[in-house]
């Protein structure tokens, strides 16, 4: 069975509760009473009661799972360092130290959840002073916060008269509470509780056993409950009375996680350092990769540029068919028969542009005598030019023989002109950075064009 043990530490005594659950939720298992013994170190003593409990309740077969103690008006703070290095050397480094005025605040939470309250106005009697606070029962947090100072040597009655006070002006402060739980250390609650009851309207309530209500409340908070999880928990016992401010001088390094003081432990850097090399490096590996990129853009630029000088030279062809056409615009110019002799002219003047070898070929594809048969002209002239019509002269004319035979050369010339340059197969390079290779395609020029024959 999971258990709880809460420890309450007064000037004269030493109060041990053993809680059924792992939340301390439970009945009461066992409850101890330990006089504190005059002249000994009351850290000695305290170590001395915890470690016999928990060797008792390992023995009975129960699972501690959490140990409490808190600490009411110390003679010395310095003990609480002492109790603090005693436990450490005893190997108790799980037990935890509880202020107080925390320990009521959970025990008040407790009660107010288990009653039906929204809010719990809890008034907290210690030896020399009083804290009135309002705790939010749903997550435990401390809504408002009052202490005051009492002054020794105060009777019971003018006691109750001061704490009397301060309740009474619950109806006119913030947040209106449901209800009011008394609880004390070292202070006679029994005769207070009527008092209280005069002077407010709301409900008044104290624990049964009002010497361990302080032990079962560290109990509850050393178990984990709600209202060590709420922002407001350091004001539950980090305010000087009367003052607002903080108070660290009596509280080590270890107990500074109850309060709003910032930890002035050192800690180890070298996390980050780790972390700024990955950074760098990662940066790094993208302004290379940025670098790639642009390489990849600029030899990506050049291929473009070659591809476009061949389709120009092609382009040259093309335009040596286009001027046949125009060579057969003159047979409609030479319908009359006494332009015969004009070839004799035409064949002279071809041999000045050499450059053209196919109009040579063409202008014998334009014979007169061919069409001589047609013209009707000399037709009509039969009566008398009759005798010389059936002269052969256009037959023995052998011109058309020579025709076909030029045509022939002057076709290739212009096909070894698209002949296709062979391609280069791209090339591939990669570059490898710390973290990641980048593939870089590189794509050679074509090579420069074979050299044109001499022109005939």
């Amino acid at each position: 069975m999971d258990i709880v043990l809460g420890v309450s530490v007064a000037p004269t005594a030493v109060r041990l509760l053993l809680i059924e659950g792992e939340n301390a939720d439970g009945a009461t298992v066992e409850q101890d009473n330990i006089e504190v013994v005059a002249g000994e170190r009351l850290a000695s003593q305290l170590v001395a009661a915890i470690v016999g409990t928990r060797e008792a309740a390992f023995e009975a077969g129960h699972r501690l799972t959490s140990t409490g103690v808190t600490w009411t008006d110390p003679a010395d703070p310095a003990e609480i360092g002492a109790l603090r290095d005693e436990l450490a050397a005893r190997g108790l480094a799980d037990v935890m130290l509880v202020s107080p005025l925390l320990a009521a605040a959970a025990l008040a939470q407790t009660v107010g959840s288990a009653i039906g309250y929204q809010r719990v106005a809890m008034l907290f009697i210690e030896q020399n002073n009083a804290t009135l606070a309002v705790v939010e029962v749903a997550d435990g947090s401390i809504a408002e916060l009052h202490r005051q100072r009492l002054q020794p040597g105060l009777s019971a009655s003018r006691r109750a008269a001061h704490l009397a006070t301060m309740v009474a002006g619950l109806d006119a402060r913030g947040p209106q509470p449901d209800g009011i739980f008394l609880i004390g250390c070292g202070a006679d609650i029994v005769s207070i509780k009527p008092a209280l009851e005069a002077v407010t309207s709301l409900q008044v309530s104290a624990p049964e056993e009002p010497d361990m209500a302080l032990a079962r409340g560290t109990a509850l908070a050393s178990a984990d409950a709600p209202l060590f999880a709420s922002s407001t928990a350091a004001l539950a016992y980090a305010l000087d009375p009367a003052t607002g401010e903080l108070s660290t001088g009596s509280f080590a390094a270890t107990d500074l996680a109850y309060s709003a003081v910032k930890d002035e432990v050192d800690v180890d850097h070298g996390a980050p350092r780790r972390m700024s090399v990955l950074v760098a490096a990662s940066a790094l590996a993208a302004i290379l990769a940025v670098v790639a990129g642009v390489l990849l853009v600029l030899t990506a630029d050049r291929p473009s540029a070659a591809r476009q000088y061949p389709r120009a030279r092609v382009a040259n062809p093309a335009q040596v068919p286009s001027q046949p056409p125009q060579a057969q615009l003159p047979p409609p110019s030479s319908p009359p028969p006494p332009p015969a002799p004009a070839p004799g002219p035409t064949a002279a003047a071809a041999p000045p542009p050499p450059a053209y070898t196919p109009p040579p070929a063409y202008a014998p594809h334009t014979p007169p005598p061919a069409h001589t048969p047609y013209t009707p002209p000399p037709v009509h002239h039969a009566p008398t030019p009759r005798a010389p019509a059936p002269v052969p002269t256009p037959v023995p004319q052998a011109a058309p023989a020579p025709t076909p035979v030029a045509p022939p050369p002057a076709a290739p010339p212009p096909q070894p002109a698209p002949a296709a340059v062979p391609a280069r197969p791209p090339m591939t390079m990669y570059l490898h950075f710390p973290f990641v290779t980048v593939p870089i395609p590189i794509t050679p020029p074509p090579p420069p064009p074979p050299p044109q024959p001499p022109a005939p």
